[in-house]
Parts: structure tokens; C-alpha cells; sequence
């Protein structure tokens, strides 16, 4: 199966088309190009500097959960229609973020950059922000605040 897969991936290169591992729930994710309108992610180790997404669910529903999440939708099937997968901001507190497009790039500190402030886990509440942008989120429950 493996053969299988890596040929077609390499069929699809040769013909220039691009092809990316989808992250599965639970697993991390980059964005493909930051210069792309549309949202195609691409599973990448969640201890990589260029992992600032992170799957939370996917649907087989219209919407994410509640919250601020970074949408992808997947291919279709006949019988379970087209999935979604709901992306949260992988952060610690005191990383830093450049906004590009709908999408936020971790980045080192600097003239640009956003920093986050707060990440509280268990309570999806902009008040706790205090004025800072506001991601929540209800699946994992989570309150990430960023600053300017």
C-alpha cells in the first residue's frame, strides 16, 4: 500500500500537481502557502517551530464547532458527503505570530509580530482577554489572547 501511495504522489508531482499528508485529529499542521487564499495544510511533527495549527475535529458537517477555527474541507465520498477539518493555534504564551492571509505564522519576535499573552485552557471567554485579540475555541475548550 505504501508503494502504492508514494507513486501516485510521485505521478501527481511529475504531472505538477502538489500532494500534502493530511493531519489527522489531534496531530499538528503548517500551512502549504501563506499566499494561498484557500486553507491546504499539511502534517507536520507538532515539536516543529512551523507547527502553529493543530487539528481539534474533523466534521462531516458544514461548520467547526463553535470558536475560531481554520477551516479546511476535504475531498468528497458518496456516502458521507464532504468532510471539514477544524484547526486551533498551536501557541504557547510569549510566542510570536505574523498574520498572512487568514492564516498566522509562528515567527521569532520582532518589529511586525504579534505576541500572545495568554493561553487558558478550560474557559473559551474573550473577557479574559482584556482588550488583546481574542481566539476561543469550544473543542478543546481554550481562550487564546494576542497582543499588537
Amino acid at each position: 500500500m505504501r508503494t502504492a501511495t508514494l507513486l501516485a504522489a510521485a505521478v501527481l508531482a511529475l504531472a505538477g500537481c502538489s500532494w500534502h499528508e493530511q493531519a489527522g485529529v489531534g496531530e499538528c499542521a503548517k500551512q502549504v502557502d501563506v499566499n494561498d487564499t484557500t486553507v491546504e495544510m499539511a502534517e507536520v511533527d507538532c515539536s516543529s517551530a512551523d507547527a502553529a495549527y493543530r487539528v481539534s475535529s474533523r466534521e462531516r458537517r458544514t461548520m467547526c464547532p463553535p470558536g475560531d477555527y481554520l477551516t479546511e474541507s476535504s475531498g468528497r465520498s458518496r456516502t458521507n458527503g464532504k468532510t471539514r477539518l477544524c484547526y486551533v493555534l498551536n501557541v504557547q504564551e510569549g510566542d510570536c505570530l505574523k498574520a498572512v492571509n487568514q492564516y498566522f505564522e509562528r515567527v521569532a519576535c520582532g518589529t511586525d509580530t504579534r505576541k500572545v499573552t495568554k493561553v487558558v485552557d478550560g474557559q473559551s471567554d474573550k473577557a479574559l482577554c482584556n482588550g488583546d485579540d481574542a481566539k476561543t475555541y469550544s473543542q478543546p475548550v481554550k481562550t487564546i489572547c494576542i497582543g499588537n
